[in-house]
């Protein structure tokens, strides 16, 4: 699910809330508990910076560059979890084809998606490095 709304390709509905004022209300305080929400907000809200942060210098385009990189790990989880809820939805249906199984079986663009997290969270990795070098 993206944002609340399910995922492409999907039939998986979230929860109803008990209280469904609670949820706009929640959205409008900008207090987004999601982590998936919250590594896709950093592009286009601002958030507080860290005190330490805030004292290092030059790092403005290194943090950029980590925001990217989580945002895009994030991406990357997102298309994970669209194959595997599609596997699931498959295993769970009342009639299965075998034409079904194998075309989720072959679909290779998963593996594209795990490989770019594996990249991406490498490049994460090593930009927190050079951060916590900075940091002295």
């Amino acid at each position: 699910m993206a944002n609340g709304m399910p995922l492409p390709g999907s039939s998986f509905a979230p929860p109803a809330s008990n209280n469904a004022g609670s949820q706009g209300e929640r959205r409008l305080s900008g207090a987004r508990k999601r982590a998936r929400d919250r590594l896709m907000d950093r592009a286009v809200r601002d958030y507080p910076e860290s005190q330490v942060l805030s004292k290092v210098h030059s790092i403005q385009n290194l943090l950029l560059f980590l925001d990217d990189d989580l945002r895009e790990a994030g991406l990357a989880l997102q298309n994970i979890e669209r194959y595997l809820v599609q596997t699931l939805e498959l295993l769970e249906a009342p009639s299965i084809a075998r034409e079904q199984v194998h075309a989720v079986a072959s679909d290779t663009i998963v593996l594209d998606h795990i490989d770019m997290l594996s990249e991406t969270l490498e490049n994460l990795r090593r930009r927190l490095s050079r951060l916590a070098s900075n940091m002295r």
